[in-house]
């Protein structure tokens, strides 16, 4: 099957995922995978009813999809669209659409911040030891024109999607010696009043 296409986020869109549980949702398939209705109203301890509910608005908006591969009878499978999205949020914030593309943004750096500060704070300790030394945390500062940032930027973004290509197919939890593994890349210019 050919890579989907990434999904762009319009001002029309949008709308269909301004909700923060519906972002909880969306980022909970994206991060660990297909789910139930009823397996995600445990984890964020809403009803099923309620996850059922933004579950289809999410996928009338082309965010999540049925998995038809899984689930039986009543027991539906939801999954998020294959090809990723992709939010320009410097585009919406001048419109209408600004302070919901803000929400979005914000609720999925929150839940970024919360896996990344789980496995700061304790996280490593409770991984077997090669898990822990196979990370990396780190920082670094670079003088750069902006041109140079889009460069550094698409490099990391080709390595990851390279990686994430040869990764195709685990997402069924068969390998056991295979887990989920966050990448986070953040690549911005420091904020004028800060540079010397």
């Amino acid at each position: 099957m050919p890579d989907a296409p990434r999904r762009r986020i319009d001002a029309t869109t949008l709308r269909g995922l301004a909700h923060p549980l519906r972002v909880q949702l969306y980022d909970a398939l994206v991060t660990y995978g297909p789910a139930t209705a009823t397996m995600l109203a445990e984890r964020f301890g809403e009803s099923t009813g309620s996850t059922s509910y933004h579950l289809r608005q999410l996928a009338k908006h082309g965010f999540v999809e049925e998995d038809t591969a899984r689930g039986a009878g009543r027991e539906r499978y939801w999954r998020a669209y294959p090809g990723g999205t992709e939010l320009d949020s410097y585009e919406l914030a001048g419109s209408a659409s600004g302070e919901a593309a803000r929400l979005v943004v914000d609720e999925l750096r929150r839940a970024q911040s919360a896996r990344l500060g789980h496995w700061l704070s304790d996280g490593y300790l409770q991984a077997p030891r090669e898990w822990g030394q196979a990370t990396i945390n780190s920082t670094a500062h670079l003088r750069l024109r902006a041109d140079e940032l889009a460069r550094i930027s698409a490099e990391l973004a080709a390595v990851v999607d390279a990686w994430h290509e040869r990764a195709v197919g685990r997402e069924s939890a068969t390998d056991d010696d295979a887990r989920i593994v966050e990448v986070q890349i953040h690549t911005f210019p420091v904020a004028a009043q800060d540079l010397p």
